[in-house]
C-alpha cells in the first residue's frame, strides 16, 4: 500500500465532547451548576418569594388567604411590641458581632503562637460548637436558675448577697442570653482566624521578632492586616446569625420577661406559630430580610473601600 493511501485513510482526530454536542465550556459549567440552582431555587428562593407574596394577604393557616395590599406593613408601623424586638435585636447583634469579632482574634494568635497544649485549648473552646443547642441551652438554665449552681457559687463565696435573677430580669435577660450565644459561637470564629493564620508565612513573625517587636505590636501590625479577610467574613456572619438567633431565647427566656429578650426571629414564629398569623409574620421576615441584606451590603461595601 502506497504512502499516499495510507494518509488518504487517516481519520482526523476527534473533536472534544463540548463542541461535538455544540456546548462551549461555559455551557457544560452552567449544565453541571442545574442541580444547584434547582436545589436553591426549591429550598431557599422558593420560600422567600412565598413569603414575600404571603406578607401582601391576611393568611392564617385555615382559610383562604385575601389579598390585602401593604395593610400587614402598616400594622408593623403601629406595633410597639415589633419596635421593641428591632431594638432587642440590633442590641444583641451589635454586642455579639462585636465579641465575636474581637475576642477569638487574641486568643488564635495566642494558640498559633505554639503554646503548650494548644490542640487540648482549642478542642476545648470549640467543644461548644459541636453540643447541640438545645442540651447547651437547657444546661445554661439549669446553671442560672436562680436556685443553680451559678447563683450558688456567687452567694457563698460572698460575691453577691442573694441569687442574682439572671433569666427573670428584664435588666440582665437581654444581656444574659447574648452571653451565652457568644459563649457557643466562639469556637466558630476562633477556627476562621486559626485557618487565616495558618496561611500566613512565618518568616514576617521571624522578621518581626528580630526586629524586637513585641506580641503587641507584632499582632497590631502584622496579624490584624493579615487577617483582614477572615474579619470582614467573620463580622458578616456573626451579624447575621445574631439577627436570626432563635434556639437560646425560646429555651432560656421564651422572648421575656415582658418581651425584654424577644429579638424579631422570635416574634415571627410566635406571631405565626402560636397566633397564626401568617400574613404578618411574613411581613416581618420581609423587613428583617431587607434590613439584613441591606446592612450586610453596606458593610462589605465600606470594607471594600477601607483596602
Amino acid at each position: 500500500m502506497s504512502g499516499s493511501a495510507v494518509r488518504a485513510r487517516r481519520v482526523s482526530p476527534p473533536r472534544p465532547l463540548a463542541k461535538a454536542r455544540g456546548l462551549g465550556e461555559s455551557g457544560w459549567g452552567w449544565l453541571f451548576a442545574v442541580p444547584a440552582v434547582m436545589l436553591i431555587g426549591g429550598f431557599v428562593l422558593y420560600p422567600v418569594l412565598n413569603t414575600v407574596l404571603f406578607s401582601f394577604t391576611d393568611f392564617n393557616g385555615l382559610t383562604a388567604a385575601n389579598f390585602v395590599g401593604l395593610e400587614q406593613y402598616g400594622r408593623l408601623a403601629g406595633d410597639s411590641v415589633f419596635h421593641r424586638t428591632l431594638l432587642n435585636s440590633g442590641l444583641i447583634t451589635a454586642v455579639a458581632t462585636v465579641l465575636l469579632v474581637c475576642l477569638p482574634l487574641p486568643v488564635a494568635y495566642w494558640i498559633h503562637r505554639g503554646i503548650p497544649f494548644r490542640r487540648f485549648f482549642r478542642a476545648v473552646l470549640y467543644l461548644p460548637v459541636v453540643v447541640p443547642i438545645i442540651v447547651s441551652s437547657v444546661a445554661w438554665k439549669w446553671l442560672l436558675d436562680e436556685g443553680g449552681l451559678v447563683n450558688y457559687v456567687l452567694v457563698t463565696t460572698g460575691l453577691t448577697s442573694g441569687p442574682v435573677s439572671w433569666l427573670s430580669d428584664p435588666a440582665l435577660a437581654i444581656w444574659t442570653v447574648t452571653g451565652v450565644i457568644v459563649w457557643r459561637a466562639f469556637g466558630i470564629y476562633l477556627l476562621i482566624y486559626l485557618a487565616g493564620l495558618a496561611t500566613m508565612p512565618d518568616d514576617q513573625l521571624e522578621a518581626a521578632a528580630i526586629d524586637g517587636a513585641g506580641h503587641v505590636r507584632t499582632f497590631g501590625s502584622i496579624v490584624v492586616p493579615h487577617l483582614r479577610g477572615s474579619i470582614v467574613l467573620s463580622s458578616v456572619i456573626a451579624f447575621v446569625a445574631a439577627m436570626r438567633m432563635f434556639d437560646e431565647i425560646y429555651v432560656l427566656t421564651g422572648g421575656g420577661p415582658a418581651n425584654a429578650s424577644k429579638n424579631t426571629a422570635y416574634y415571627i414564629w410566635e406571631s405565626a406559630f402560636s397566633y397564626f398569623k401568617f400574613g404578618y409574620s411574613s411581613a416581618m421576615a420581609v423587613v428583617l430580610l431587607a434590613l439584613v441584606l441591606g446592612l450586610v451590603l453596606l458593610g462589605l461595601r465600606l470594607a471594600g473601600r477601607s483596602r
